[in-house]
């Protein structure tokens, strides 16, 4: 479905700060997704894959509030046009995940001289972790 020249999609982000007292940002990355399911899905197991490295009650914590109503109301409030977001502790590590409804514009294709080389890599949440320039 398409609204003018818009594609209604989410866009999602997370961003790891180093504690949870941190202010500077250690990593950042984006992903793009098409519906609120495809949003909650992404970031519950982006935050799963984070916490699988803590012990059981620590990570029983972490994960409550990503299964159950925590994603149902995150869905909620996406299908609402409402943005939603996640923030957890996970393991010293302070980690932000925020999805927001978007119209995403087409791109439109332009002729002449083509990039000889177009390397595919890791998209969206798999990305790994990497440091923000100081």
């Amino acid at each position: 479905m398409t609204r003018g020249l818009g594609t209604p999609g989410i866009w999602c982000e997370r961003v790891v700060y180093r504690s949870p007292d941190a202010d500077v940002v250690a990593s950042w990355t984006s992903l793009a997704v098409g519906s609120p399911v495809q949003a909650a899905r992404a970031i519950g197991a982006d935050a799963r894959r984070m916490a699988g490295g803590l012990d059981g009650r620590v990570r029983r914590r972490v994960l409550s509030g990503v299964d159950g109503g925590g994603r149902v109301g995150a869905m909620a409030a996406l299908h609402r046009g409402e943005p939603c977001g996640l923030a957890l502790d996970c393991g010293g590590a302070w980690v932000e995940w925020s999805a927001r409804p978007v119209l995403f514009l087409p791109v439109v294709s332009r002729t002449g001289p083509c990039c000889s080389k177009v390397t595919e890599g890791p998209v969206g949440f798999r990305r790994a972790l990497v440091g923000a320039p100081d």
